[in-house]
C-alpha cells in the first residue's frame, strides 16, 4: 500500500475509512508531527530576521498536547508569557513610539510551509507502524 497525500485533511479522511485506526494511533502521529515542527522551529528562531536578545523565543516554542484530533504548536499565549512578541513578529505590528508600521517577520509560517511534508511522513510512519505495515 502507498500513501501519496497532499494534505494532513485528506491523509486523516483517508485514515479514517480504514478500519481498526484507534484515537490512540492518531494522537500520536499528531504528537510525532508537532514534535518534529516544533523542533524545527526552535533550531531556525533566529534564522528569519529576529535578533537573539533575551533569548527567551527558543524556549518559548511548545506543543499541546492532541484534543480531538487537533494539536498546536507555537507560543503560550498572553502578554506575560516568555516569547510573547512572536507572535506581532509573525504578522507584523504598529509601533506606537515609531508612529509606524512594522512589516512581519515570519518564522513559523516558513518553516511549516517548508516541512510540511517531513510533517506528512512522520504521520505516515506512525500509522504504517500502528497497523502492520
Amino acid at each position: 500500500m502507498n500513501f501519496d497525500y497532499e494534505g494532513l485533511d485528506e491523509l486523516i479522511a483517508e485514515i479514517d475509512r480504514i478500519e481498526g485506526l484507534s484515537n490512540e494511533l492518531k494522537d500520536q502521529a499528531l504528537i510525532e508531527g508537532g514534535d518534529y515542527l516544533r523542533d524545527q522551529i526552535k533550531s531556525e528562531v533566529y534564522s528569519h530576521g529576529l535578533t537573539r536578545r533575551s533569548g527567551e523565543a527558543e524556549e518559548a516554542i511548545v506543543r499541546t498536547d492532541p484534543d480531538n484530533n487537533e494539536l498546536f504548536v507555537g507560543t503560550q499565549g498572553g502578554k506575560k508569557q516568555p516569547g510573547f512578541y512572536l507572535y506581532m513578529h509573525e504578522i507584523g505590528y504598529f509601533n506606537v513610539l515609531a508612529g509606524r508600521f512594522i512589516a512581519p517577520k515570519p518564522l513559523v509560517s516558513i518553516v511549516y510551509e517548508r516541512n510540511k511534508s517531513a510533517i506528512m511522513n512522520k504521520y505516515v510512519n506512525v500509522f504504517r507502524k500502528g497497523m502492520g505495515m
